[in-house]
Order: structure tokens, then C-alpha cells, then sequence
């Protein structure tokens, strides 16, 4: 619950930050009101608040504090999502939590690529030409290494590939499959 409060902060900051307290005086008042006067008041609020928005723009034209994406490395993907759910329909959310599925699929398969680099690096005899192509196919340079034969080399690579697919969801391992399918020519 805490949480849910906390990125209803930045909703309720954006809102104090183009709002006025007037303002926010109607919105107490608006249930208190006929309810044949609620829609023209909502109306009234509405249109006070976007005047007063574009007032404050045209006397403060400088950037707001705290939205600079430029600042941060990279924004959190997922932060946003969550944070997105809490003002979307169930089958919005649906989407949201599929995204960032795929988000995190793609953190693997780039940590992935990331650990078969390393792997390059310690057994050089097995190159990979592409980020996404199996390094243990046996289509490496080594072939003209003398002492490398195809099946040492294949029996090699196929079990480090087991070992590292091992450590994958069933979905991370479609979506790896599904990358490494696209990336051949």
C-alpha cells in the first residue's frame, strides 16, 4: 500500500504543482453540490485548471525540476510500468506486465550475450560472429586449429549452451530462440 502511495505522489506533485488552492477548494465543495450543478462545476474546474496551467507555463518557461530524462543514465522501464498500472484498465495492465516480461527477457538475453562474450574471452577458440547466433555451433574459427576437431568442439559448445539455456524460463528461452532466429540472414 505504501508503494501504491508513493507513485500516486508524483500524480498528486503534478497536480499541487498546476493547481490552486481555490481550486482545490471546489473539488472539496463539488460533492456537496447539487447534483444537476456537478457537471457544469467539473466543467469549471477543468477549465481553471487549464488556464492557470497555461499562465504558469508562460511565466515560468524553464524546465521542471526532477523531469530531465537527460540527468538520469536511463529511466527504469519497469518503474514506469508499475507506476502506469495504477491508472489502467485490467486489460491494460495485462499489456504493461507483458512488457515488462519482455523487459526482463531482454536484460537476460543481453546478460546472456554479455556472459558468452566473457566466455570468448576465456575459451577464444570459440568465436561468435553475431551477438545472438549460437557461439556453439561449431561454425567457428577453429576449425583450422590444429588439435580442434568438429566433434570435441561440438560436444563442447553443446553443453555449455544446454548449461546456459538451463538457467532460463521457458519464456526467456523462446525469446532467445526467437532473437537468435531473427538475427540470421
Amino acid at each position: 500500500m505504501a508503494d501504491k502511495t508513493e507513485n500516486a505522489s508524483n500524480v498528486m506533485t503534478f497536480d499541487a504543482l498546476y493547481t490552486t488552492n481555490q481550486i482545490q477548494k471546489l473539488k472539496v465543495l463539488l460533492p456537496y453540490i447539487e447534483p444537476s450543478m456537478q457537471k457544469h462545476l467539473a466543467i469549471y474546474i477543468k477549465y481553471m485548471e487549464l488556464q492557470y496551467t497555461m499562465d504558469y507555463v508562460r511565466k515560468h518557461p524553464f524546465q521542471l525540476c526532477g523531469c530531465d530524462l537527460s540527468s538520469q543514465k536511463k529511466p527504469d522501464l519497469g518503474k514506469l510500468c508499475k507506476e502506469l498500472c495504477l491508472y489502467s484498465t485490467p486489460d491494460e495492465i495485462k499489456q504493461l506486465e507483458q512488457l515488462q516480461n519482455m523487459l526482463k527477457t531482454l536484460e537476460t538475453v543481453q546478460e546472456m550475450s554479455q556472459t558468452m562474450s566473457a566466455m570468448q574471452e576465456i575459451f577464444p577458440d570459440l568465436a561468435m560472429d553475431s551477438p545472438f547466433e549460437n557461439p556453439f555451433s561449431g561454425n567457428d574459427s577453429s576449425a583450422d586449429t590444429p588439435g580442434h576437431d568438429e566433434t570435441t568442439r561440438t560436444s563442447q559448445g553443446s553443453s555449455m549452451l544446454d548449461m546456459l539455456m538451463n538457467m532460463l524460463t521457458p519464456e526467456q528461452r523462446t525469446m532467445y530462440e526467437m532473437f537468435q532466429n531473427n538475427s540470421k540472414p
